[in-house]
């Protein structure tokens, strides 16, 4: 029970700091949305695969099944990347924010939240109807990896909330754990098995 209320606390005590630092330039309600929706949404994508490595601890925590705390986190993180681009189509007043830019290389970088939209949509899909389509839908559903990685870059090169030495830090310390669960969970098994 205590740990989980340091869970809880922890989670809560980092969702502040991004509120905090996002209420630091109050904008249009469009502009406003759209920052604290896609600020959320990495945090909550963060959270959603995180707790897919520690599956058991979960239960134990929660005291409920794994997949019901991760589909929780995946659904709000899920919903608000979905809200960042809406937001942001209706403040440009254009539909294009919604279209990937792979030329030049820099604009790919920097609007890399665009393919990882979609790579995430993909990887949502497998995990929803993995009953109904391919045996390795887990394979697809790893996606999520680098749709992370393609977030972070988005966010770092033109978030502008990430001027702030903290949400640096806190946004690099996320993209050094997701690295560091890739490596565990499907690297290190990998090796092994050869």
């Amino acid at each position: 029970m205590e740990k989980r209320w340091h869970l809880i606390f922890l989670v809560t005590f980092i969702a502040a700091i991004i509120a905090y630092i996002l209420l630091q330039a109050i904008e249009t309600p469009f502009e406003m949305i759209d920052r604290a929706a896609g600020l959320f949404a990495y945090y909550f994508i963060f959270l959603a695969i995180l707790s897919s490595e520690y599956m058991k601890q979960m239960k134990k925590i929660f005291g409920q099944g794994f997949i019901r705390v991760h589909h929780h986190l995946a659904r709000l993180g899920i919903s608000l990347m979905l809200l960042h681009p809406i937001a942001f189509a209706f403040e440009k007043q254009s539909i294009s924010v919604f279209i990937p830019v792979f030329y030049p290389f820099m604009d790919f970088l920097e609007l890399a939240g665009r393919p990882a939209f979609y790579l995430i949509i993909i990887a949502v899909a497998a995990g929803v109807y993995r009953k109904h389509i391919i045996r390795k839908w887990k394979k697809i559903h790893y996606l999520n990896y680098p749709a992370f990685l393609l977030i972070f870059i988005h966010s770092w090169l033109i978030g502008t909330d990430l001027n702030s030495g903290i949400m640096q830090l806190l946004w690099v310390c996320m993209a050094l754990v997701i690295a560091a669960i890739f490596v565990h969970k499907h690297i290190i098994p990998l090796r092994k098995s050869m």
